[in-house]
């Protein structure tokens, strides 16, 4: 098989004898980014082990390019892409998730003109999706709601309505809901708010104003403390919670810096908060960052620090809280693992390379643990929870071929996208710097490069992973078996 012009789009048709619906007892949604939050499931009999010629079930080829994590609910996957100069495509795809054939794709026109340069947010944010529909939210600023057979309910334009944000790397924060409202954050420098939308016609229900602000990516989660849900937002260098009915500031933290990326974690009613040090930040040392990796735990409407990590450091990817344990995965790929009472460090080990996908933990019927680390370059790395690091199986996702492939379709892309020069915005502050580096330099600095894992969801024993321009359902199988391509044209 020539793995190249697979991943390129050759499209085969796929008897269904297989393909019926997952195990009994296995996880059957995966609403939001993170699964709320949480990033833990429960699962049957999940994965462990794959390479790229077994336990691949399929993959499917997204056009434009996207840098959201899948959704799933039941059968269905949901994932976003954008294409265009100016991101003027976006792009709502669902996905059979048994057979990765696609159900529906639609277009969203943005409102808002937002340069599609490879360092910007490209359809960044996750969907949320509910029994009744499915909320998208882009880096134009359109907010739209679809019924699961991709009919639009409403869509709302809020970068037309409180301004466009100031923000050289775009809106890449995700959505977070309850059962009435979906909830959008935008940070940026200048007028920052969080704001409630009714999930079933788009009308504003709040709106908190936060000021200005960092410019930020983390999103919110919400939490339940009883009698009242609270919706958290970490991010821009404070933490604060927010009564998720009213819209009305309960507390925040201000003392906490570089949760810029990272978003917060939930167990229970308890927030973990994940930072790290940007590029051009100075006179931040590496214990303000540790320390501000922390454990809050809420009473009603009131809060406690609970502990400030050692020595952590949260870089793309969110804090998973599992077994026990928090984990954190910096910028130079070193995995951190601390106490989940303490906060005192149990070790630290060198996995290979940074993890821009949030990790994830399974409990399986008969109670057995497992992490799972999936690195930026396509390795999936399975662990035991325990004081020690346990590697159980360390996973590719694609070969060579299958990589220069991607990298050649993600250029051209570029290529095909790029914004003319007299009509690109003018660059600030430290992309003005960046702008005027060669992109091969920029990718060797920033660690760039097709593919990426950008995101993941967990459904009834399958993983699906997320890159720039595919999705990948991983079983695990180790037979020989042949990967199913599948092609999305997005018509």
């Amino acid at each position: 098989m020539n793995r190249a012009a697979v991943f390129l789009g050759a499209l085969f048709l796929l008897g269904a004898s297989f393909l019926l619906g997952g195990p009994i007892g296995a996880q059957d949604h995966w609403p939001s980014f993170r699964h709320a939050g949480t990033s833990v499931a429960t699962a049957h009999s999940p994965p462990l082990e794959w390479t790229p010629d077994q336990g691949i079930r399929w993959r499917a080829t997204v056009p434009g390019y996207g840098q959201s994590s899948p959704v799933v609910w039941n059968d269905t996957i949901f994932v976003t892409s954008s294409d265009g100069p100016w991101q003027q495509r976006l792009l709502v795809h669902a996905i059979d998730a048994r057979t990765g054939m696609l159900k529906w794709s639609n277009e969203i026109a943005a409102t808002t003109k937002i340069e599609n340069y490879f360092r910007n947010s490209r359809a960044a944010p996750t969907c949320v999706v509910d029994d009744q529909r499915v909320v998208s939210f882009f880096a134009s600023g359109d907010v739209t709601a679809m019924n699961h057979e991709g009919k639009t309910i409403w869509s709302k334009p809020l970068f037309n309505e409180y301004g466009v944000v100031k923000n050289e790397r775009g809106t890449a924060s995700s959505l977070a809901q309850n059962a009435r409202s979906v909830f959008v954050l935008v940070d940026h420098d200048g007028p920052s708010y969080l704001i409630a939308l009714d999930k079933t016609d788009g009308r504003v229900l709040w709106k908190a104003d936060r000021g200005n602000r960092v410019p930020s990516w983390a999103s919110p989660v919400v939490v339940k403390s009883d009698p009242l849900e609270w919706v958290i937002v970490s991010s821009a260098d404070s933490v604060a919670a927010y009564e998720a009915e009213s819209g009305d500031l309960a507390w925040e933290l201000p003392d906490i810096v570089g949760n810029h990326i990272p978003s917060a974690t939930v167990v229970g009613t308890s927030v973990y908060t994940g930072s790290t040090k940007l590029f051009h930040q100075r006179g931040l040392d590496e214990g303000q960052i540790a320390g501000s990796n922390c454990r809050i735990d809420l009473n009603g409407s009131e809060y406690r620090v609970r502990w400030s990590a050692e020595r952590a450091n949260s870089y793309y990817s969110s804090p998973l809280v599992f077994a026990d344990y928090v984990y954190y995965v910096n910028k130079a790929g070193i995995l951190y693992c601390v106490d989940q009472e303490t906060g005192k460090q149990v070790f630290a080990k060198r996995i290979g390379n940074p993890c821009w996908a949030s990790a994830i933990g399974l409990t399986t019927k008969d109670g057995a643990k497992y992490v799972y680390l999936f690195t930026k370059n396509g390795f999936t790395i399975v662990l035991r929870p325990g004081e020690e690091y346990d590697q159980v199986a360390r996973n590719q996702l694609w070969d060579r071929e299958e990589m220069l492939a991607a990298a050649e379709a993600a250029s051209k892309s570029r290529e095909l996208n790029a914004v003319p020069p007299e009509e690109a915005q003018p660059k600030t502050g430290p992309e003005a710097i960046f702008g005027a580096m060669p992109e091969s330099a920029l990718h060797d600095l920033f660690s760039y490069g097709d593919p990426t894992v950008y995101g993941v969801a967990y459904s009834n024993d399958r993983l699906y992973i997320r890159t720039g321009q595919a999705v990948y359902c991983v079983e695990g199988s180790l037979t020989d078996t042949e990967i199913e391509p599948r092609t999305i044209d997005g018509k």
